[in-house]
């Protein structure tokens, strides 16, 4: 295993290597296929898939673009150490649509966007927290209903009801 690195640039580089390498291959895509979807040279995807070059917003974004992933959380990824979070997020693109409804609150609202306590945010994302709840609930109670069906209907007389006795 490489030696963890010094600095905190080489620490970014490493972590968004790490996240990119994870997020090509959960898409099942070569470094070759990403590059093409990129617009850019096999080398140059390379080496920024190793880390080798400065943090570059826009392969950021193009690599997002490419795998079908969420750039804002790639960030976050790297902002935060959470190599995990940009793949949570890679298919509901969740950090990027808080972006928007952001963007758009502040088109609505302007500058006193700012004057929101936290207090706020945080009971609107418990409200949230609750609907997301409510959401696994319903899907789990479909799912074991489901599966209780299935197994009833498997133990069902495969010839209709025919019985010999």
């Amino acid at each position: 295993m490489a030696a963890a690195p010094k600095t905190p640039l080489a620490r970014q580089a490493q972590l968004l290597s790490e996240i990119v390498r994870m997020l090509r291959k959960e898409r099942h895509m070569t470094q070759e296929e990403v590059a093409v979807a990129m617009g850019v040279s096999l080398r140059t995807y390379r080496d920024f898939e190793k880390g080798r070059r400065a943090y570059d917003f826009n392969k950021v974004r193009l690599f997002a673009k490419a795998t079908r992933s969420d750039a804002a959380a790639i960030h976050l990824g790297v902002q935060f150490n959470w190599p995990e979070l940009p793949l949570l997020l890679m298919d509901n693109k969740m950090a990027t649509a808080f972006y928007v409804l952001t963007r758009d609150l502040f088109a609505e609202f302007g500058p006193r966007l700012s004057r929101v306590p936290a207090a706020t945010w945080v009971a609107g994302f418990r409200h949230i927290a609750g609907e997301i709840r409510k959401l696994f609930e319903r899907q789990d109670a479909s799912v074991d209903d489901y599966i209780a069906r299935a197994i009833e209907l498997s133990y069902e007389d495969p010839d209709g009801g025919l019985e010999e006795g």
